[in-house]
């Protein structure tokens, strides 16, 4: 088995770039062929997000080409990486699937919305909104815009663990419970979550509570299923680790209730592509899927994973960089 890596560095776009907290994304593809067969992933470490730099990420694939580490012993988006490049030279995504249910995602704030936002979300009927970094005021204006002027979609609202059970409860007071898919993980304290599902009418959605290994969130877990405020389970495959992990996880939450929503940490479009394929795969993945992160990106790995009519489709994956490997 033959190993390649290709660091690459992709510009992210200027408005997108708050979001993303970067102005390019570093990343390390990575090919194995054996034989006549390649397959390909991508490590994509995001600082915030994964304990690991680019750096540990790379020394740990060269390590692991050589045969000195196995999976476990792989930080997350190394092992995602690993695990995407041998699962695809097996044959992984060389056939169709799909078609995929995307959400959208809008980045920007109120004054944002214009016609093309407007126009790509009104094709969506779920919208993924960042809530807890702009002021409560400033939240509730893009809430209420996006509901007024998109009355045909829900809003999940991603408050990455930021706001107090109250900060939150405020940013949706008065809006239309049923017009909400979910609040993913906003709370600081996350043992308050089925309280703010109960004060607020809205479901929950579990993102870092999910690759909380710790036995307080072993518990949590637990009681949100027997509280039943649980819509989804959202898995961030590259902070999860290997697919085998992220297809584990997918069938926990299964057993608890929850959908499993696939979510990226703003990978390229081949990895966009290749969570399409899984989520096609899952049983208890039939939802809109948090993958339609590719026209946050100015460059790309290959053709851009643009859905159409809130769709994705899956043809066979693509070869990324297809001309930049030897």
């Amino acid at each position: 088995m033959s190993v390649e890596i290709l660091p690459v560095s992709l510009a992210v776009r200027r408005e997108a770039q708050r979001i993303v907290g970067c102005a390019a994304r570093d990343a390390a593809f990575l090919r194995v062929a054996d034989g006549p067969h390649a397959g390909f992933g991508e490590c994509a470490p995001l600082a915030g997000l994964h304990r690991e730099s680019l750096e540990d990420a790379i020394e740990a694939l060269e390590r692991w080409s050589d045969g000195e580490l196995e999976f476990d012993a792989m930080p997350p988006s190394a092992a995602f990486a690993a695990s995407c490049a041998i699962e695809t030279a097996e044959g992984f995504g060389t056939r169709a699937a799909g078609p995929v249910a995307v959400a959208a995602f809008f980045a920007g704030g109120v004054d944002d919305l214009d016609d093309g936002a407007l126009h790509l979300l009104r094709t969506h009927r779920a919208i993924k909104l960042k809530i807890g970094r702009a002021s409560e005021a400033d939240d509730r204006a893009l809430i209420g815009r996006v509901l007024e002027l998109v009355p045909d979609a829900r809003l999940r609202l991603d408050g990455n663990r930021r706001l107090t059970e109250a900060e939150c409860a405020a940013r949706v007071h008065g809006f239309d419970a049923e017009r909400f898919e979910y609040l993913e993980d906003p709370l600081v304290d996350p043992s308050r979550l089925a309280a703010l599902a109960a004060r607020t009418g809205i479901a929950v959605a579990l993102d870092e509570t999910v690759v909380d290994a710790s036995a307080a969130a072993r518990a949590l877990r637990d009681e949100l299923a027997r509280e039943d405020c649980v819509a989804a389970w959202v898995l961030r495959m590259s902070l999860v680790g290997p697919l085998a992990r992220v297809r584990a996880l997918a069938r926990e939450a299964e057993l608890r209730g929850a959908h499993a929503v696939l979510s990226t940490a703003y990978e390229r479009s081949y990895t966009l592509r290749l969570a399409a394929h899984l989520a096609a795969s899952l049983p208890n993945a039939r939802c809109a899927h948090g993958i339609g992160t590719a026209p946050l990106l100015l460059e790309d790995s290959c053709a851009p994973a643009l859905s159409e009519g809130g769709f994705l489709e899956c043809p066979p994956l693509p070869a990324p960089f297809a001309e930049a490997w030897s």
